[in-house]
């Protein structure tokens, strides 16, 4: 009863329609259908694949050079919503990259938002930032920003955010919090603490200061390299990024207890949302980093062509497990073929 009421609390003044995409996506999901009738009810834009931080376990931070760099320009944006913002519950406008880095951030928040689309961005916040440029953001709309901050203390925060300040996210953040209650903004501000074997130490300390800014804290698992996940086993990963996996297995994103080839392939994102990425090319998931495993791009063919083309559905014949003989091979048969740990 508590779960369908917390449902009805967040569905409340969301457009019907809205909530029925969801619904039709999930409902042709559980049928097994590869043509669909619905587009997403969830979408991810990447605002820009640039970033001010050098973070190991992120293609961006190691200058993976296997996807073009760029900024996403409104225009582009507003070629996206205009086609597809009718019909979503939830626009998450980052990526692989930091948002504050696109010039043109504010003004895509307040056209998606001018559409009553919830927006969520996700940022380092370790940039010089000025109050009237922080202002905008909580003036424009968002909906939530997450602060992605794996330390309580200057000492460790470097370990893994190379090149940031922790003093200067603390500062932003301090602002951002304290000028929320003066503007009566609706941003609710998010700092996440991805729990690694450098920083288990401070997720208590991390909890208690987040009380003291006035923002919520949320402790999440890390991930192991993020370029590299789709293409490999657990066990391959833990070979490699082992070291940073935390002592506490609570916080551990591997199940040591089972093996993961024994779990049952499961994901139904390809009936529910799409990622498009700042130079228009459509991707299954957020997981996936290059343009070179596109499904279109947007900029060439409109968004319902791509939805239903050749890529997308047989990568959800192949999800289904319905491929054929001489079906088109797309990034999705490699993640079920390794049983992505995100999966």
């Amino acid at each position: 009863m508590f779960a369908l009421e917390n449902l009805n609390a967040r569905l409340q003044g969301i457009a019907p329609r809205r909530v029925y995409n969801l619904l039709m996506g999930q409902l042709e999901h559980k049928m097994g259908l590869s043509r669909l009738h619905n587009l997403p009810a969830k979408l991810s834009v990447e605002s820009g694949n640039i970033c001010n931080l050098r973070c190991p376990l992120c293609p961006t931070g190691q200058h993976d050079p296997s996807a073009k760099k760029g900024l996403l320009p409104l225009q582009t944006f507003k070629k996206v919503i205009d086609e597809l913002g009718g019909g979503l519950l939830l626009l998450r406008l980052y990526d692989w990259g930091e948002p504050l880095l696109n010039p043109e951030l504010v003004p895509m928040i307040e056209y998606a938002s001018a559409r009553a689309i919830p927006i969520k961005i996700s940022t380092n916040l370790s940039l010089k930032l000025d109050e009237a440029q922080m202002r905008a953001l909580l003036s424009s709309g968002l909906r939530k920003m997450y602060v992605s901050c794996n330390a309580s203390s200057p000492e460790t925060y470097p370990t893994y955010h190379v090149g940031g300040d922790f003093h200067l996210v603390m500062e932003n953040l301090r602002f951002l919090a304290e000028e929320k209650k003066k503007l009566a903004a609706p941003t609710e501000l998010v700092w996440l603490f991805h729990v690694f074997s450098h920083n288990e130490h401070e997720t208590e300390k991390a909890k208690e200061m987040a009380r003291g800014l006035g923002v919520r804290l949320e402790i999440k698992k890390m991930r192991p390299d993020m370029g590299k996940e789709i293409f490999e086993t657990a066990e391959e990963a833990i070979r490699r990024d082992g070291h940073w996996l935390p002592k506490n297995p609570e916080y551990n994103i591997f199940n040591t207890g089972k093996r993961r080839h024994n779990k049952a392939f499961s994901c139904d994102l390809l009936w529910t949302e799409t990622v498009i990425n700042w130079d228009g090319a459509v991707l299954p998931c957020c997981s996936v980093y290059s343009e070179r495993y596109s499904f279109g791009n947007i900029l060439e063919r409109p968004f319902k062509e791509i939805w239903n083309g050749e890529m997308y559905v047989a990568a959800r014949k192949e999800v289904l497990s319905k491929e054929e003989n001489g079906t088109t091979w797309t990034i999705c048969r490699m993640c079920k073929k390794t049983g992505f740990l995100h999966g």
